[in-house]
């Protein structure tokens, strides 16, 4: 899942992650408000909740929310797990061949 603002990308990942990181972050979600719910609602001024202790300590324009997620530690983990998955199964490996062959045999509109 990928959150925009204004054309900037907040946070990439896993939905309820996201929840957690913007929570940790000092945001509120609001009982019975869904996640979906939540999340769209950190890109609008009006509708985000800041939690008590957090006033003034929370990004507040796109920017300020985009260099938050390029520092946080989602980000960084994000990138290590991109690149291991990068070196298990490079871009036409070993993995491709195993793929091509387990399609060979299939329905002729299921071949490479």
């Amino acid at each position: 899942m990928a959150l925009l603002y204004e054309g900037r990308q907040i946070y990439f990942g896993e939905i309820h992650a996201a929840k957690e990181y913007f929570i940790n972050m000092g945001f509120e979600c609001p009982l019975r408000q869904t996640t979906a719910d939540f999340l769209t609602s950190i890109t609008s001024p009006a509708e985000r909740i800041v939690r008590d202790g957090f006033v003034g300590r929370t990004p507040f324009t796109p920017d300020e929310f985009a260099t938050a997620w390029k520092k946080s530690d989602d980000r960084a983990q994000l990138l290590q797990d991109i690149d291991e998955f990068d070196r298990l199964y490079p871009i036409g490996g070993e993995q491709l061949e195993k793929f091509k062959e387990s399609r060979r045999g299939k329905h002729p509109s299921m071949l490479i």
